[in-house]
């Protein structure tokens, strides 16, 4: 740095102390001042610039042509071209580095003529900024195009599209240039756009700085989706608004997943009730039976004792008899049914090929619905077999035919169709009481009013009935429920106000052998006891238990009674008391059936033993109160029904030896 005259003008002081390069350079080229500032930008000293050629000390050789031509334009026409005009040039430092400078070049007069004043500015600092900056934004468009679930895009104050990104072209559809430049509101749908949605967002964004918002938007192919979306406003240094940020996120499957989570909920809601109106239907039914056992029962041995009535009497008290027994059948009848609906009933499930029995049912439906109900049967070509009780399948394809014939009162069509189907696991999660795999899928549809989803939700609760009062029990429905999931299966309804009702039942394919059935049907034939059989009676209700005795015996049976298990097994433990069945309740208090069988057998390895049970053969089995293989007889039973079964278990060979099980019709 050079020394300081204290007699310096503040003109040469503002020189030296700028903080641009200043040079002034003659009408030659040469240079006639050198600021302190210049010797830091291009590394020479004032002294080593000074009356130096100012091209070749910081013009790069590929430049200096053109300066000096541009210089000498001037000298020689006063036409200024470049000067006075900032410009961005190379420069040339000492060490041959080149650099990047802004440059303004002036004419000024000089005591020797014309030259020229340079303020030089060194853009390197800015360049590499610029640089930074250029390459940030480079990977941030790297980054938010490498992004394909979200859309991302700029929106202009107006909410026009600025940017787009290839989220935003995958999750709507449009290319970027077809959609920038559009308006953001052709996302919206026609009601939103009606109601002005779209304007709305901009204010509220604008006002507030961000608006978050889920919503239905539509693609460029006009179908919808489910959208969470972020639009926040843009500010510039002074505040002022130049623009949005928007981010777009597909949720349709996050909705659909909440949907589904949330209809398999209900679904498991739904089960639970019913199983809780199941075993509360169970118990009552179970109750009712024994009380039903000593009604049947002592009506029958009434109607005997009739017979040695003066004729007068006796025909009223028939009369009165046969009236009371209807009514006890009737109540019989509706047991069944709340058994059947809370999966008790006894079936009798067996190998059965759908196509034919819905084949058969679709002529007998035809002539029960009457010639307004058009029946048509569609069997589906390979169908698989199903383990089934074939009378109970066409009981609830009755029950089915007879909702529908009622729910098309001016006529229409009833198809019954058959097919295979698989239950994957989607299915399956949104009707979670059933498992997936292979199944026989049996269709029953109407064309007739159709139900309403309040009618639907509760169409198989039973006694729930949008009948008259006279019109039915409300139990069709709920009896074909608990049979299908009784047999294992599945059922569904679908329906809509108008639109008619498709009931679809699934039953699990059957993978068994299939075999012919094993002999004929035989007559009851003879069902008295013999000399000496005895029968021990073990029951906890005395009214059910007397009723058994006197039954029995008047079917010349001796018999041995006892209210619970511990008494029998002291009847038993007698070496000399004869006992050909043990006839008992399954639900015994303290010791239950099947331990006292258990017990017995002990002292007795062959003895016979025959259960009575409200409940049906696969309940008792599932609760783990009976193993299979073991003999039913479900209450309440007439007294030739009990008879039939006791002469057919005396008769048949011992324990472990049983021959082919004859049929009773």
């Amino acid at each position: 740095m050079r020394s300081r005259s204290p007699r310096e003008s503040p003109l040469d002081l503002l020189l030296h102390t700028a903080l641009d390069a200043v040079i002034v350079m003659s009408a030659d080229g040469k240079i006639a001042e050198w600021n302190d500032y210049a010797g830091t930008m291009f590394g020479w000293r004032r002294d080593e610039a000074l009356g130096r050629n100012m091209a070749e000390l910081i013009i790069p050789e590929r430049l200096r042509a053109a300066h000096a031509e541009g210089l000498r334009h001037f000298l020689d026409t006063g036409e200024e071209g470049y000067l006075r005009q900032r410009i961005e040039l190379p420069a040339l430092h000492r060490s041959g580095r080149e650099f990047p400078v802004e440059v303004r070049i002036s004419p000024i007069e000089l005591d020797g003529g014309t030259g020229f004043v340079g303020c030089l500015r060194d853009l390197s600092a800015r360049r590499a900024l610029q640089q930074e900056l250029h390459e940030a934004e480079r990977q941030f468009r790297i980054l938010v195009e490498a992004i394909t679930d979200y859309a991302i895009y700029m929106l202009d104050p107006e909410g026009r599209v600025t940017t787009w990104n290839s989220g935003a072209q995958r999750i709507k559809g449009y290319r970027a240039d077809e959609i920038i430049g559009q308006h953001f509101s052709r996302f919206y749908t026609e009601e939103e756009q009606s109601a002005g949605a779209p304007a709305q967002m901009l204010r509220e964004a604008a006002e507030e700085g961000k608006v978050v918002a889920e919503g239905w938007r539509i693609r460029k192919d006009g179908s919808r989706f489910a959208a969470s979306t972020v639009l926040e406003a843009i500010h510039d240094q002074e505040g002022a608004l130049i623009g949005f940020a928007k981010i777009t996120r597909d949720i349709t499957a996050q909705r659909e997943s909440q949907e589904l989570l949330k209809r398999a909920g209900e679904q498991l809601l739904q089960a639970g009730k019913m199983e809780a109106i199941g075993q509360l239907t169970g118990g009552v039914a179970h109750d009712f039976n024994n009380l039903l056992t000593i009604i049947i029962g002592n009506l029958a041995i009434a109607e005997r004792e009739v017979e040695g009535l003066p004729e007068g009497p006796a025909n009223r008290l028939r009369r009165s008899l046969a009236s009371a027994e209807r009514g006890a059948q009737r109540a019989a009848m509706l047991t069944q049914r709340l058994l059947a609906f809370s999966r008790r009933q006894l079936l009798d499930p067996r190998p059965l090929d759908l196509n034919k029995l819905i084949a058969a049912e679709a002529d007998f439906l035809q002539r029960t619905l009457g010639e307004a109900i058009e029946v048509e049967a569609v069997g589906g070509g390979g169908l698989w077999r199903v383990e089934v009780d074939a009378n109970e399948f066409e009981s609830a394809l009755l029950n089915l035919a007879i909702n529908a014939r009622d729910a098309m009162p001016d006529g229409g069509k009833l198809t019954l169709e058959t097919g295979n189907t698989f239950l994957d696991q989607n299915y399956c999660r949104a009707n979670p009481e059933v498992l997936p795999g292979q199944y026989v899928m049996i269709s029953v549809t109407d064309n007739g009013t159709g139900m309403t989803k309040e009618v639907m939700d509760r169409a198989f609760e039973p006694f729930f009935s949008t009948k008259s009062v006279d019109a039915g029990t409300g139990l069709g429905l709920s009896q074909v429920y608990g049979f299908i999931k009784q047999s294992g299966g599945h059922i569904k309804i679908y329906s809509e106000s108008g639109e008619g009702t498709t009931v679809k039942i699934y039953l699990p394919r059957y993978t068994g052998k299939v075999t012919a059935d094993e002999g004929e049907a035989l007559e009851s034939g003879d069902v008295e006891g013999r000399t000496g059989e005895t029968i021990l009676i073990v029951e906890d209700d005395a009214d059910v238990r007397t009723f058994l005795v006197e039954a029995l015996r008047e079917l010349n049976y001796r018999t041995l009674s006892a209210a619970d298990a511990p008494a029998a097994l002291r009847i038993i433990d007698q070496k000399n008391a004869r006992i050909d069945l043990l006839l008992s309740d399954v639900v015994l208090p303290g010791m239950n059936g099947r331990e006292l069988m258990a017990e017995a057998r002990k002292q007795r390895p062959d003895l016979k033993v025959l259960f009575m049970t409200g409940y049906s053969r696969n309940a008792i089995v599932h609760q783990g109160r009976l193993d299979p293989g073991i003999e039913m007889i479900q209450k309440p039973m007439s007294q030739r029904e009990l008879a039939g079964r006791i002469r057919d278990l005396l008769d048949a060979a011992p324990r472990g030896k049983t021959p082919p099980r004859r049929r009773r019709r």
